[in-house]
């Protein structure tokens, strides 16, 4: 059966919110400093903007914003759309038929749109390189497509991946929720390496609970996207090893020095009750950011893997955090999570600001310039939403606009390269809104 899976970093879903889910289902068929393009597309081409997973654009965002246009899906959004420098935004649904939309950026009309890639694909965003191909999973085959859709290769694997990157060297290398590690030559779709099994001692269980991928737990072993550093080869992931009591984050390193390959450089079992995001690379890559299910938001040495700090955030984030070039990092909402920025020290962690009266029920993307695009509860106890433009310095509120509808939660807030703000919710809508 193909099912749907949910992917567990992005925003907390209460346990009504949580009934929603599984009918869905089965309802319808600057990046820092140190950050090279590499492989990546200009734009916002990978699920977390960029191989470290920042959540965080270079271009400088708008302080006022302007409706530009919305769409309704007919099936789930789960996370949030990337964008290509060709003026599309790709964007991956569970509806029946089609799973990969292309859209036009300003008006919102579907360019194309895949039927190539079934419901699982929806666990993913899709990844562009510079040529504008674009590369996305289902829970059969990793499929590579051009910039008119038109499908180039795909090649079957096993389990699915919560999203891709590419290798310094511009592989396509992704992890599936069982922790199979695959590494595919781009450009033609073979695999460069033997697929690595993370746990051969235990037998792969396709099968998957949502509840489980939802919250990085042990019967979804790998579920989020793993962090590349272009500079070193070093990838960072979260896995829930089988047999052992909590969810860990793991090093490893990726070669080509004596053919392709992967080694383990460490591994730190700080993550109680599962892996609550992807982990993101500090800019200078020297620290992983990553939340577990306890309410911690940790820093750990890139190098060493031992623990830096931690800081209690007084809840189970629902997603990534996003993080700035400066260290400013705005965690993800959750259940009464109220909106706030916090600022890595070195070695401690500073709560800067924290804004009660702001319910934060999304990812709080930032942008260049000192912003972060923001959904917030427009009033207790309702499922409606605003999008907030918030300085991220100070925590004061620049522009508010309220999204149509009935919005619930909103799975990921993507930026595009002229400067437009993507918000997708969990219940099929998107909304995109335009330099005011």
């Amino acid at each position: 059966m193909r099912s749907m899976i949910i992917r567990r970093s992005h925003l907390y879903i209460s346990k009504t919110c949580w009934y929603a889910l599984i009918c869905g289902l089965f309802m319808t068929g600057c990046a820092g400093s140190r950050h090279t393009t590499s492989a990546y597309g200009a734009g916002w081409p990978a699920v977390h903007a960029d191989s470290r997973n920042s959540d965080y654009s270079p271009v400088r965002g708008a302080k006022k914003l302007a409706f530009a246009w919305q769409r309704k899906f007919e099936g789930t959004i789960n996370l949030g759309p990337t964008t290509g420098p060709d003026g599309k935004v790709y964007l991956t649904t569970s509806a029946d038929g089609c799973h990969l939309y292309a859209l036009n950026s300003e008006t919102g009309q579907t360019v194309w749109c895949s039927d190539e890639v079934n419901k699982f694909a929806v666990a993913s965003s899709a990844l562009l390189d510079r040529e504008g191909h674009i590369y996305l999973a289902d829970d059969e085959a990793m499929h590579a497509f051009d910039r008119s859709g038109k499908l180039l290769w795909e090649t079957p694997i096993t389990g699915f991946p919560l999203s891709a990157q590419f290798t310094q060297t511009g592989r396509l290398i992704f992890i599936t929720h069982i922790g199979l590690i695959y590494v595919l030559d781009k450009a033609t779709g073979n695999p460069v390496m033997e697929t690595v099994n993370l746990a051969p001692e235990h037998s792969l269980n396709k099968t998957f609970d949502p509840r489980a991928c939802m919250r990085g737990t042990a019967d979804c072993p790998c579920a989020n996207t793993l962090a590349f550093d272009q500079q070193n080869g070093r990838f960072y992931f979260t896995y829930w090893k089988p047999g052992t009591a909590q969810a860990g984050l793991r090093a490893m390193q990726y070669t080509e020095t004596n053919g392709p390959a992967v080694t383990l450089l460490w591994e730190n079992l700080a993550l109680p009750g599962g892996s609550a995001s992807s982990p993101d690379i500090s800019a200078d890559g020297s620290r992983i950011y990553v939340n577990d299910n306890a309410g911690g938001l940790h820093a750990i040495d890139a190098v060493t893997g031992k623990n830096i700090w931690q800081f209690e955030i007084g809840y189970e984030t629902g997603g990534s955090q996003s993080t700035s070039p400066e260290g400013l990092i705005m965690p993800a909402g959750g259940n009464g999570a109220a909106l706030m920025c916090i600022r890595d020290e070195g070695d401690s962690a500073r709560l800067l600001w924290r804004r009660e009266d702001m319910h934060n029920r999304g990812v709080a993307t930032q942008a260049a310039g000192g912003l972060s695009y923001v959904t917030v509860a427009a009033a207790a106890g309702k499922l409606n939403n605003d999008l907030a433009v918030v300085d991220v310095r100070t925590g004061k509120e620049l522009d508010r606009k309220h999204l149509p509808g009935t919005t619930i939660f909103t799975v990921g807030t993507t930026i595009g390269p002229e400067g437009n703000v993507y918000v997708p919710t969990f219940n099929g809508l998107l909304f995109a809104y335009r330099p005011a």
